[in-house]
């Protein structure tokens, strides 16, 4: 089996632990801390998650040393890690001395909060603080394994940090722990998994680093490519993915998690397409060093958008027709959870950014072609428009009218990327949208009438049961109507894989 195909085995694996950890845990989680306290503690644990999903310094290193492994240049490449490596180590601490300025105002942004719960967020913040300044240099390395199109170690370590993070959770639970005892436990199982991946980069993978080979040009290559990705992610933490930040500001801690809960189903959809896209990058990037055409680049993005089409289908239909039912079990029996509200929010942004994942190699591309100014700019532009019109819709409306107003940034901006797509790169989006979707009516019409016919047949699920069996009878006909109505490659399309 191709590092590839082991790297998508594990890393969907771990995407079925990511999403399935946290629906079992956050019910006990939330029922143990109470409303307030979970807010706060998943107010502060998304900034971790999303530093960790950022991969700011991780997607640099591959993004660099698979341009240098096409080359052949393993000189260039160790001194290409020595620069990377005294960046990233600034950068590690630059970050924890920027959120130290912040710090004394966060009484200022959260008002809502109680003092106990600031106080609380306080503390969680300055943990946070101190993972960031070890994260950055440390996650940059684990590239070198990306680079190299060696997926199954780094994945494999995932899993078991997983693993250990879910049963480490349990066990503080039960024996009484609380918010900050948690967060303590995940910062640390997540270092100790990074130290051992950079252990298998340099003594598994034989990976050299010359400190010596410092480079005034290299340096400023690193520095323009990183800051472009740098700002990227930052938009990306005040884009929709992260309004429950402004929720927090603007309505309190308690009406935080409810938004919050929404959001961790948003973000497990946006999981499932991260993982086949992050293996494209090298090839991406080989692709382009040798000369690749746009066509081509269409070409790869049309097969891995229907194949992403394939998978995030399943979840969106289960979302939509099933969605109710399972937020009524999960957080229904926890007083002022308000389940549909946050059923709602997750609808509201994950049709529309389906439209967005389905086409997620163009990120790829992107990168591989040096194109990020515009992206970012345009990015960040909308993202300045969602953050002031969430602070109006927020304080004057409800949380429906927020999840809606983030819905339609994430639309104005996937036009806007895709202007850039087209105009900049000479993508061929309309080719594109029209043999990534080719078929897929008949499959939406059938499969929405499976789905009213279940729901029809089977009462509303009371148990877990009743709706994993939901879920079964849809799942054995969503496979074959998929598989034989939409193939991963429109037989029209002529794509040859790239």
């Amino acid at each position: 089996m191709s590092e590839i195909r082991k790297g998508a085995v594990l890393n969907y694996l771990l995407v079925f632990l990511q999403i399935g950890v946290p629906l079992v845990l956050t019910p006990l989680i939330m029922d143990k801390l109470g409303t307030a306290e979970f807010g706060v503690y998943m107010l502060a644990g998304t900034v971790m998650a999303r530093l960790y999903m950022s991969d700011l310094g991780r997607t640099t290193t591959t993004r660099f040393l698979s341009e240098y492994h096409s080359r052949g240049d393993a000189a260039g490449a160790a001194a290409f890690l020595g620069n990377l490596t005294v960046l990233y180590t600034g950068i590690g601490l630059l970050i924890p001395l920027l959120g130290l300025c912040i710090y004394p105002w966060l009484g200022e942004l959260f008002p809502k909060f109680t003092p106990e719960e600031l106080r609380l967020y306080r503390v969680l913040y300055l943990l946070m603080l101190g993972n960031a300044a070890l994260m950055f240099p440390a996650r940059s390395l684990i590239g070198v394994a990306d680079a190299r199109q060696k997926f199954t170690i780094p994945a494999l370590m995932a899993v078991l940090t997983a693993v250990a993070n879910a049963v480490g959770t349990v066990v503080l639970l039960a024996l009484g722990g609380r918010s900050v005892a948690l967060m303590v436990f995940t910062i640390s199982s997540g270092l100790i998994a990074m130290l051992c991946n950079v252990a298998y980069c340099f003594i598994g993978l034989k990976a050299r680093i010359n400190l010596r080979g410092w480079s005034l040009r290299l340096t400023r290559g690193l520095l323009i490519f990183s800051g472009w990705m740098f700002l990227n992610q930052l938009i990306n933490l005040l884009n929709a993915g992260t309004g429950n930040y402004i929720v927090a500001i603007t309505r309190g801690p308690a009406e935080t998690g409810i938004y919050t809960n929404g959001l961790q189903i948003y973000g497990h959809y946006f999981m499932l397409s991260a993982v086949l896209t992050a293996l494209f990058l090298p090839r991406v990037v080989n692709m382009v060093a040798r000369g690749g055409s746009p066509t081509r680049q269409t070409d790869a993005m049309i097969l891995l958008g229907r194949s992403q089409l394939r998978i995030l289908g399943g979840v969106l239909f289960g979302i939509l027709f099933f969605g109710q039912e399972f937020f009524r079990l999960w957080v229904g029996h926890i007083p002022g959870a308000a389940p549909e509200l946050s059923w709602f929010i997750t609808v509201a942004l994950v049709v529309p950014h389906t439209f967005v994942l389905v086409q997620s190699l163009g990120w790829q591309i992107t990168q591989a072609r040096d194109a990020l100014r515009q992206r970012v700019i345009i990015t960040g532009l909308v993202s300045l428009l969602f953050i002031a019109g969430s602070f109006v819709v927020c304080s004057y409306f409800n949380l429906r009218a927020q999840a809606l107003w983030g819905a339609f940034t994430i639309l104005l901006q996937l036009l806007l990327i895709n202007l850039i797509h087209y105009r900049g790169l000479g993508l061929q989006i309309g080719r594109f949208y029209r043999e990534t979707f080719r078929g897929t009516l008949p499959c939406v019409l059938l499969l929405s009438a499976i789905c009213l016919l279940l729901n029809f047949l089977l009462p509303a699920a009371e148990t877990w049961s009743t709706l994993l069996l939901k879920l079964v009878l849809f799942t054995a006909a969503y496979l074959p109507v998929v598989f034989l109505l939409f193939p991963a490659v429109s037989k029209r399309s002529g794509i040859n894989k790239p």
